[in-house]
């Protein structure tokens, strides 16, 4: 826990003074106004510059390994963007920055979170697929980089996620001890923190729906809370999908320009590179787009359209490296004629097998039965509390959809409505995506909370406020927001509980590290590569490894793992 600590204490830095820099371009000189009015929250600086370190450490990965030269070249920048930030006052953001940390109140809430997060990040429930291939991922691009036809050692190894680089950039392997993997736990801190800003229903008697959108993320943390110990690509992917719905409604809420819609809209890119199955998110950025559209501002789409470059090439460049394929399993777009290209029916069989399996069959010919037969099975298998929440999920969506219909052709609609609908449409897509695709309840937490808090927030919070009656207002405001600290108790208390239970574990120190199991090698070109004896995992430390021993490729060079696998 002591070692999270000082891990998240270089990371916020280093992310803070990447998301300033950011901003700063993106904003220019209206960064100083904008943090100073609350458009960004500290959070929102940090998740910018987490972003920015993403990309920054896929782009490293394509040439070297990502270990201590790739923090020294970070920490060089970071030196020199925050010369350029603060050396002159009228470029630096300083009254907004003294803002930001000089509410008392919130900066204890803010220590305790990190004390409680760091502690759910020391241990808990570690996940079995961190130990059959996310260590493995992130071993080798600590180690390597990104090695050509990679997944045709580890058919794994090929679902390629931004998120494993980040964990590579910060795991300090390099200095010879554990790989530590403290981000998604930094992840969801961030997220927490802006979840927490639904302390103002209290002292406001209001509620928006993006504070139901904050109870939503939430439920979702204290959900991962016993899991976030693991580096699983799911759970930086949810996170992102709650964080920047929040503050796509907050911004339509506070009636926000382009630019502040634009940087969240990149964000939604972001998402992508963490995982395909959140890429329908993107739709949102038709918000920007059509803003800048409308005031003329053709040279910042330009801008836009080269910073979704930026975040979106390298994910895609490291997917053709190491599977020959831009998007793994899918065959679709398979434009690539590469030797290390992984067979087609390799990945047609990969891509049923996820589907079927987040469906709840073991068979990959479920993969083809239709929806009538599927869905049924799939629903009944679910826990009571999330069959409930599906079902609140579609009504809300139909309710929302009713509403919509009865107010179309209205010319009087407001810019917050507008963008808030959107916002509406892109969650229900993405979980309808979600839903036809593989809709494994751990794929998609986050679209089975968001989505009835926000269809049915939008449905129905405008009602209680066209009540006539002005004390039965104030009561219904009164009875959800007493709702919501009951239940912000409730969630603080069971996390109490948990650990109250778990605190004689240990991980004081360090974290929980990766499994041990035993495996066996096997000859691979003049090399050798580890097998288990078991079951498919080998943990992080047995490296390289490979599910199994039956099929194994071929080496570029017989004496060298970094030419690649055919």
């Amino acid at each position: 826990m002591l070692s999270i600590l000082i891990i998240w204490a270089y990371i916020f830095i280093t992310v803070f003074i990447m998301g300033l820099a950011v901003l700063r371009i993106f904003s220019g000189k209206d960064l100083k106004t904008k943090i100073g009015s609350g458009s960004y929250h500290v959070e929102d600086i940090c998740m910018t510059g987490l972003m920015t370190v993403t990309v920054y450490a896929e782009i490293f990965s394509l040439f070297s390994g990502v270990g201590l030269i790739a923090n020294i070249l970070l920490v060089i920048i970071c030196l020199i963007s925050a010369v350029f930030l603060f050396a002159k006052k009228e470029y630096a953001p300083y009254s907004g920055l003294k803002g930001i940390f000089s509410d008392r109140f919130f900066m204890i809430f803010v220590f305790c979170a990190i004390l409680v997060m760091a502690y759910g990040s020391s241990r808990g429930y570690f996940h079995y697929d961190s130990d059959l291939y996310h260590g493995q991922a992130i071993h080798w691009i600590e180690d390597y980089g990104v090695v050509k036809g990679l997944g045709n050692l580890h058919g794994r190894l090929a679902y390629n996620s931004s998120s494993f680089a980040l964990s590579a950039l910060y795991s300090f392997a390099f200095l010879g001890g554990m790989s530590y993997h403290t981000c998604a736990g930094f992840m969801a801190l961030l997220t927490l923190i802006s979840c927490s800003r639904i302390v103002r229903v209290f002292k406001e008697k209001k509620v928006q729906v993006s504070d139901l959108v904050r109870a939503a993320g939430i439920w979702y943390i204290c959900n991962i809370y016993d899991e976030m110990v693991s580096p699983a690509s799911d759970y930086f992917t949810m996170l992102a999908f709650i964080y920047i719905v929040i503050r796509f409604l907050d911004g339509a809420e506070k009636k926000e320009d382009a630019d502040y819609y634009g940087m969240y809209a990149l964000m939604a890119f972001f998402g992508l590179t963490l995982k395909l199955s959140v890429a329908p998110l993107v739709i949102l950025t038709l918000v920007p787009l059509a803003m800048l559209i409308y005031e003329k501002r053709y040279s910042r789409i330009a801008v836009y359209g080269a910073a979704v470059l930026v975040i979106v090439l390298p994910f895609l460049i490291r997917n053709v490296i190491i599977s020959g394929r831009l998007f793994y399993p899918s065959v679709a777009l398979d434009i690539f004629n590469v030797d290390w290209k992984i067979p087609e029916e390799s990945a047609v069989s990969d891509s049923a097998y996820i589907i079927a399996f987040g469906r709840g069959y073991s068979s990959m010919d479920a993969a083809s039965l239709p929806f009538s037969e599927w869905f049924s099975n799939w629903y009944f298998s679910l826990d009571k509390i999330w069959k409930m929440l599906f079902y609140g999920g579609m009504m809300g969506s139909i309710f929302w959809v009713i509403d919509r219909l009865k107010e179309f052709g209205k010319k009087d609609k407001k810019e917050r409505d507008l963008v808030t609908d959107f916002t509406v449409f892109a969650v229900i897509v993405s979980s309808a995506f979600w839903l036809m695709s593989s809709p494994l309840v751990r794929y998609g937490q986050g679209y089975l909370l968001v989505l009835p808090a926000i269809t049915l927030g939008r449905a129905f919070l405008p009602l209680f406020d066209q009540i006539g009656y002005e004390k039965a207002r104030k009561a219904i405001s009164g009875v959800i927001v007493l709702f919501i600290g009951l239940f912000i108790v409730y969630k603080a208390a069971m996390t109490g509980l948990y650990i109250k239970d778990t605190r004689y574990m240990g991980y004081y120190l360090h974290p929980q590290d990766y499994g041990v199991y035993e495996t066996h090698t096997v000859p691979l070109g003049n090399l050798s590569v580890y097998a288990p004896d078991s079951g498919d995992r080998t943990g992080y430390y047995e490296f390289p490894s490979v599910p199994s021993d039956q099929y194994l490729p071929e080496l570029y060079d017989l004496d060298d793992f970094s030419k690649g696998f055919r």
